[in-house]
């Protein structure tokens, strides 16, 4: 835990909001909390690197092939949604090889990147109250910077809950006196996190609407839906999504087909995005994914259970649907050839599927999502989505379907995923039928979380939490995937807490999946 034990205050040399002038600010790697803190600009620059922590690759920003690390959109392809060509360069390959340790470097770059998140929202929500009750900060300035470094804060701790279950809470800024901190459990942290999202939310706190990457009422509510739902809080989740959609602030884009491109970035469907700008590569920010030279990626390749997931136009199966020619994929949901490129004549700025495809991808697909055309050896201006409003649609259809209520409402929430202008796939009364069980509800709306929101860095997360990561490694298994996908039930739904921390803090304890007590 060495990583928590100081006081970071940031070091920023970018901006991560390009249309708006909230990032653009001095680094600062030179300034002291002697000399800070004292304006409202000051807080503005701590806030921003409460986002910056957000880039770094541990958390949701780019990573480099090669450290054995991973980011945590990556974590699909630890799943049956795709794969990493170049084992065993890559943090996912331990866990798909069922090599994970406590020594493993892709447990430690999440656990390390979390807490230094970690660490600079509690500068902010440590500092901001005393600058307000010595008036150098204006209440509704300061309200805001303090709601949004809570939002974060959360956001960090779902992620680290999620993975390695019970971690220290770290709700206060760490002195040399105070750096051994235990282990606190799981529901404690998730309580303590629902309740700074439930404050926030409130009337008054955060923005309904603010500048691009900045987090609203509408993402803190978002959030709280998915803490609620990752945690079997079925009841809430649905009545957290409920307030989401009653804020009339967002709709499913019609266009699918751009949605994951830099005209998409401003859609409304986006709830809460992480913002890159277009820099060079040297000033630590860059893209989340599109480092690339006029190819599709080549390092991330999906699998083809997930292209054949994708059902036909009328709604069913690949292996049902009369429609169905393998050659064919206009025969199929339209998300297919928006989500992925394939053998069937694909393109790529003018390259077509040929012997460079069969080399660089023995399935021969590649991702198309997030994928701008033209491109160059460098990152570009995509946002990484962190919540959209389809994904909002699916949690309260999950959530009503796990509560066993309302089958008509289930129905509609999927239909109006399914149904956007450019995609238009059967409602599910046409194409699964009248009379479904919430068993058989449940399963339709998973599927449409695969599909819907596949190689965004959502389905690690569900498989792990609807305990089905051993039915999807058989899926790769099946499909001859790269690395031998053993999964260890006993322990493999639990992350390993890092040996240095453990070495560095000795109130920690181990998972006792790992050894510990």
């Amino acid at each position: 835990m060495k990583k928590i034990y100081h006081l970071i205050i940031l070091s920023l040399g970018f901006s991560l909001f390009s249309c708006s002038d909230f990032l653009d600010r001095e680094s600062l790697s030179e300034l002291s909390n002697g000399n800070f803190w004292n304006t409202e600009a000051d807080a503005t620059k701590a806030l921003v690197g409460c986002y910056d922590a957000l880039q770094s690759e541990g958390s949701l920003g780019f990573c480099w092939p090669g450290g054995k690390t991973c980011s945590l959109r990556e974590l699909e392809f630890a799943t049956d949604n795709g794969y990493f060509a170049w084992i065993p360069w890559v943090g996912p390959d331990v866990i798909t090889t069922n090599t994970m340790s406590p020594t493993s470097s892709v447990a430690e770059g999440v656990w390390n990147a979390s807490y230094a998140g970690i660490a600079r929202c509690n500068n902010v929500i440590e500092k901001v109250p005393q600058m307000l009750e010595a008036n150098k900060i204006s209440k509704e300035a300061g309200t805001t910077i303090l709601c949004e470094a809570k939002f974060i804060r959360a956001l960090f701790y779902n992620h680290l809950t999620s993975l390695f279950r019970d971690v220290p809470k770290v709700f206060n800024v760490l002195t040399t006196e105070t750096s051994q901190v235990p282990k606190s459990q799981k529901i404690d942290i998730i309580n303590d996190i629902i309740k700074d999202l439930k404050d926030i939310t409130a009337e008054g706190m955060l923005p309904v609407s603010a500048d691009r990457g900045r987090a609203t009422r509408g993402a803190a509510l978002g959030l709280l839906t998915r803490v609620y739902l990752y945690n079997e809080m079925y009841k809430e989740a649905a009545e957290a999504a409920q307030q989401v959609i009653g804020l009339n602030q967002y709709e499913i884009d019609p266009n699918y087909s751009t949605l994951f491109s830099e005209a998409g970035c401003a859609s409304k469907e986006i709830v809460f995005a992480i913002r890159f700008k277009n820099t060079d590569q040297s000033n630590g920010e860059g893209g989340f994914l599109t480092y690339n030279y006029g190819y599709p990626m080549e390092w991330q390749l999906p699998y083809p259970n997930l292209a054949n997931d994708f059902y036909c136009k009328d709604g069913k199966p690949i292996t049902a649907s009369g429609l169905y020619d393998p050659n064919d994929d206009s025969t199929r949901d339209p998300r297919l050839t928006y989500t992925l490129m394939t053998k069937n004549g694909d393109s790529y700025q003018g390259k077509v599927s040929d012997a460079w495809w069969t080399w660089n991808s023995p399935f021969q697909m590649f991702m198309r999502k997030y994928q701008n055309q033209p491109t160059t050896w460098g990152p570009d201006n995509q946002d990484m989505y962190v919540i959209r409003y389809a994904d909002i649609l699916l949690m309260r259809a999950e959530a009503l379907a796990k509560q066993n209520t309302d089958k008509d409402e289930i129905m509609s929430l999927v239909d109006q995923v399914r149904q956007r202008a450019d995609v238009m796939m059967p409602k599910v009364k046409d194409a699964e039928g009248t009379n479904l069980s919430y068993d058989e509800l449940l399963n339709v709306v998973k599927h449409e979380r695969r599909v819907e929101l596949a190689l965004e860095g959502c389905r690690y997360f569900d498989l792990m939490r609807w305990k089905e990561m051993e039915q999807a490694y058989a899926r790769c298994r099946a499909d001859g995937g790269a690395g031998s996908h053993i999964f260890d039930s006993s322990r493999g739904y639990v992350w390993p807490i890092p040996q240095k921390e453990l070495d560095n803090n000795r109130a920690l304890v181990q998972a006792p999946e790992w050894g510990g007590k």
